[in-house]
């Protein structure tokens, strides 16, 4: 990185990893008063959880990216969006590997790679049927767990099941997923956010897919069952499909139950560095095996969409309001089409990527 701009070499590794490390780009001024903030609310009455929304809309936070060259870097590469007005405090303490069942329907402690689980922002998450007799349908379930199976079935993550009333949507999306760590993460097992490198070029084919198949796009469309059967009596939520999961065999793992586990990419960071990824790429947390919290600040942004929402900078489903609420748009525009476009064309919305991504030449 020159300044607040991409490197050519930069661009190129991110259109073919889906991500790019800003090193360095946070000075640790800044990285302090956000961690002091958060140990300050940690150590009240309540904890993190009870003070949540305050750290969110804390300048600690918003200034990591509005008061930084992370934000010119992404007004260069992307385009023009709102400056972020919360963040999301991501705290992982150590702790062993457990025999609680995941949503992935397996025991933690069977999931390679400090439980690596990838998955893309914007879906769904709430309780769902425990045995396979249990499940009416792996593919659109209509059982109490769903209501009525429509955008108004709102997660335990205020996620919607669909966004839109049609239900031709069923995930939310912006541009860019933004993370600022606070603290060391420069060796896997600290609670490292970790990739599945490359995959938004599956992503991406499968959106279309989907779309020329008539929808909906995400769970529940052509090639994605919304829960999948796990072991001999389990069921879990699919946040992965085969179809894309399949493509990443190369130093992949298999739990007993014969699931594959692509390899994760893990990003190694030092405080203050900066990374920026698609919407699009398989993403997941890890399991933090040493000593200390893993602190990271995490901002979802999107570029600006004429007659679209304001992006706050928090939410995995921006067309919606944070409790699942719609929002009432300009007429004429349709959030619905537009985030589809999106999902199907990952860099319609990152201007300073047009030549490198006009090059077209898919990661080897």
């Amino acid at each position: 990185m020159t300044g607040t701009q991409l490197t050519l070499e930069q661009k190129r590794c991110f259109y073919r990893d889906g991500f790019v490390v800003l090193k360095h780009a946070v000075p640790r001024e800044l990285t302090f008063e956000a961690r002091r903030l958060i140990n300050m609310k940690a150590g009240r009455r309540g904890g993190i959880a009870k003070h949540y929304a305050e750290i969110g809309r804390s300048d600690a936070l918003t200034n990591l990216v509005n008061e930084t060259a992370v934000a010119e870097v992404l007004r260069n590469t992307m385009g023009p969006f709102d400056a972020p007005k919360r963040g999301f405090a991501a705290l992982l303490y150590p702790r062993d590997a457990s025999q609680r069942i995941g949503v992935h329907g397996l025991r933690e402690d069977q999931v390679p790679n400090y439980g690596f689980n990838p998955h893309i922002d914007g879906l769904w998450t709430g309780p769902i049927p425990r045995s396979k007799s249990e499940v009416d349908s792996w593919q659109a379930p209509g059982t109490h767990h769903f209501g009525d199976a429509s955008a108004s079935v709102i997660g335990t993550n205020f996620t919607p099941l669909f966004q839109d009333p049609d239900r031709t949507l069923a995930i939310g999306s912006f541009t860019a997923f933004v993370g600022v760590a606070l603290n060391d993460q420069s060796e896997f097992g600290r609670g490292n956010l970790a990739f599945v490198k490359g995959g938004h070029h599956e992503v991406e084919r499968f959106f279309r897919m989907q779309r020329s198949e008539g929808g909906p796009i995400g769970p529940g469309g052509p090639g994605w069952p919304r829960l999948v059967p796990v072991g001999e009596d389990g069921v879990g939520l699919n946040y992965f499909p085969d179809a894309i999961r399949s493509r990443f065999t190369e130093g992949a793992e298999y739990t007993p139950d014969g699931t594959l586990w692509p390899q994760p990419t893990p990003v190694l960071l030092e405080e203050g560095d900066a990374v920026i990824a698609l919407h699009a790429v398989p993403h997941s947390s890890t399991r933090n095996a040493a000593a200390d919290p893993r602190m990271n600040i995490y901002f979802r942004i999107r570029r600006h969409r004429p007659g679209g929402a304001v992006v706050a900078g928090d939410s995995d489903h921006p067309d919606r309001g944070w409790n699942g609420e719609f929002l009432t748009y300009e007429p004429g525009y349709d959030p619905w089409k537009a985030a589809i476009a999106a999902l199907c064309d990952h860099w319609r919305e990152w201007d300073g990527m047009a030549e490198v991504a006009a090059e077209g030449s898919d990661p080897a």
